[in-house]
C-alpha cells in the first residue's frame, strides 16, 4: 500500500462522515472508493476507520491505496522527455515515430514500455493509465495517471474541458482568416482502416467535433496555426484541416506533402497543456517548444 492523500480536517467539515468528504469534496468514484475500502486504506488519526466515520477539526485523514503495475506491458530502456512527475502524474513530451501504448503492431519500442523500465529503475510501482494519446508521429505534451484515483480525476477534467490541450501545426497554403472555428462532425471512413472523414449530412455513426483555430504567421507555401480543441476525436485536427483544404504538412493520409522539402511526418504539435493537479487542486501548465524539424521548415521560409 502507498499513500493517495493526507488531510488535516478544517473547521467546516467537523461532523462530516468520511464518505461525505470523499464523495463531495474529492469527486471518488464508486469503484475507486470501494477499493481503498476493501484493502483497509482509511485512516484517521493514526487507526483504520469505517468511511460513516465522523471527523472533527484537526483529525488527520489518511488514504492508501493497493500498489499497482501493469504486468502485460514489458519494461524497455526507451528515452523519454519527463517534464514533470510526483507521485499521481507524470508529463511527457513526445517525439515523432513512438506509439503511446502497445498494441498488436506495436508490442515494443512504445513509451508505456519505456516508463514501466524508467518506473522499476527508481524503485516506483505504477500501472500506466494514459488520460489521453497523441498520434504515433505527432510530437508534444501529454499526461498519464500514476493511480486510478488521479485518472478518475483527470478524465472528468478532460471530460468538462478544464484539461485544456494547445496545439501547433504548420498546413498547406496561406490561410488569411485570422482564427476560426471548424464544427464538422467526424466518423470512420468505411472503405479505410484506420482514415476518418468529415460528414456533412446525418450520420448515427458520426460524432460531433470542434476545433478552433487562430493564425500565428502565414508563409508563402504554409500557414503556422495555434489550435485548441473542444472535442477529443481521433485524427480531429488532421481531418478538420484537410476538410477546409489546409491539410497538415507532411500528413500523406489527409492530403499533406512529405519528402525533403518538407516533413516525413504530420506537423502537429501539442505545445501546451493545462489541468487541475487532481490532488491538490493546483492549476498546472506545462509547454513544450516545437520539434527541430518544424523549426527548421519555419527558419527556411522566413530566410
Amino acid at each position: 500500500m502507498k499513500e493517495l492523500m493526507n488531510v488535516t480536517i478544517p473547521i467546516e467539515w467537523e461532523g462530516m462522515m468520511i464518505k461525505e468528504i470523499l464523495f463531495d469534496h474529492y469527486h471518488f468514484s464508486r469503484k475507486s472508493l470501494s477499493k481503498i475500502k476493501t484493502n483497509n486504506g482509511i485512516y484517521l488519526n493514526g487507526k483504520a476507520v469505517y468511511v460513516s466515520t465522523r471527523v472533527k477539526q484537526g483529525d488527520q485523514l489518511r488514504l492508501l491505496i493497493p500498489i499497482e503495475t501493469s504486468f502485460d506491458i514489458l519494461p524497455q530502456p526507451i528515452p523519454l522527455d519527463i517534464r514533470y512527475e510526483d507521485q499521481d502524474v507524470i508529463v511527457i513530451n513526445k517525439p515523432a515515430g513512438i506509439v503511446v501504448h502497445p498494441t498488436r503492431n506495436h508490442y515494443l519500442g512504445t513509451i508505456a514500455n519505456g516508463l514501466m523500465h524508467y518506473w522499476n529503475e527508481k524503485g516506483d510501482q505504477c500501472r500506466f493509465r494514459p488520460v489521453h494519446r497523441l498520434d504515433k508521429d505527432t510530437t508534444g505534451l501529454f499526461v498519464v495517471a500514476k493511480n486510478q484515483y488521479a485518472h478518475h480525476q483527470l478524465a472528468l477534467q478532460l471530460h468538462d474541458r478544464s484539461l485544456k490541450r494547445t496545439y501547433l501545426a504548420l498546413v498547406h497554403g496561406y490561410v488569411t482568416k485570422e482564427k476560426g472555428v471548424i464544427d464538422a462532425p467526424i466518423m470512420k471512413d468505411p472503405n479505410h482502416a484506420i482514415k476518418r472523414i468529415v460528414v456533412t449530412n446525418q450520420q448515427p455513426e458520426a460524432k460531433s467535433a470542434i476545433t478552433y483555430y487562430k493564425t500565428i504567421e502565414s508563409f508563402t507555401d504554409f500557414s503556422l496555426l495555434e489550435l485548441l480543441l473542444a472535442t477529443g476525436r481521433t485524427h480531429q485536427i488532421r481531418v478538420h484541416m484537410s476538410w477546409i483544404n489546409h491539410p497538415l504538412v507532411g500528413d500523406e493520409l489527409y492530403g499533406g506533402k512529405t519528402g525533403e522539402h518538407w516533413l516525413n511526418h504530420q506537423a502537429l504539435h501539442a505545445s501546451k497543456l493545462s489541468f487541475y493537479h487532481p490532488i491538490t487542486r493546483e492549476y498546472l501548465t506545462f509547454q513544450a517548444e516545437l520539434p527541430t524539424d518544424m523549426q527548421t521548415l519555419i527558419f527556411r521560409a522566413i530566410n
